[in-house]
């Protein structure tokens, strides 16, 4: 009696991982909705989702926190292929009750997170590493001029508010070594914003 020996079948798994899947498709991929925060002009930290839709109806969204008076993108992250229950629960704890969300036009969370990030480059410092797939999430081309109507810095001077996390120190000497000292304004962490 013979046996019969099957041959085993390799197959290359196709699936791509999420950061993958974002860096290669994430720029083709239909639009869902855009979100900001209500006091982003008031805080200066801007918190936008941009949400897109895959193929199987599923959603894969990135969110962007950008400090629009002096950092730039402060972080960055993506949530992958996720039920529209997923979402809603992603965008729960995303943003807190006190402060609100608003749908916002595609082009102008382009322009946010691009102007805030160009901004924040002119001044020395550079974008969360993980921009380096949630930008894929993006379409640069949805630029357009009204960029120029956002407002960046504070009063015509970049505004360093101190968070619990930033390395003062440095970000000061960035600030005197790109604009001269005097030519920023400065907050102490714990201190009142009033301007």
């Amino acid at each position: 009696m013979a046996k019969n020996k099957r041959k085993k079948i390799v197959t290359k798994s196709t699936r791509l991982s999420p950061e993958k899947y974002i860096v290669q498709k994430g720029r083709d991929l239909e639009f869902h909705e855009c979100l900001i925060n209500d006091n982003w002009r008031k805080s200066g930290l801007a918190i936008v989702t941009v949400c897109k839709k895959m193929p199987s109806g599923n959603l894969v969204a990135g969110l962007y926190l950008l400090d629009i008076y002096c950092l730039g993108l402060k972080n960055t992250l993506y949530n992958f292929n996720m039920s529209s229950l997923e979402y809603k629960d992603f965008i729960e704890r995303s943003y807190s009750r006190e402060e609100g969300m608003d749908s916002c036009e595609t082009t102008f969370a382009h322009n946010i997170i691009y102007g805030t990030i160009d901004y924040a480059e002119d001044l020395g410092f550079s974008p969360n590493k993980d921009f380096k797939i949630t930008e894929y999430l993006l379409v640069p081309n949805l630029i357009s001029d009204e960029i120029d109507e956002i407002e960046f810095g504070k009063d015509g001077k970049p505004l360093f508010i101190q968070g619990p996390h930033d390395n003062a120190v440095k970000i000061i000497n960035k600030l005197n070594e790109t604009v001269g000292e005097g030519n920023y304004h400065y907050i102490q962490q714990g201190e009142d914003m009033e301007m």
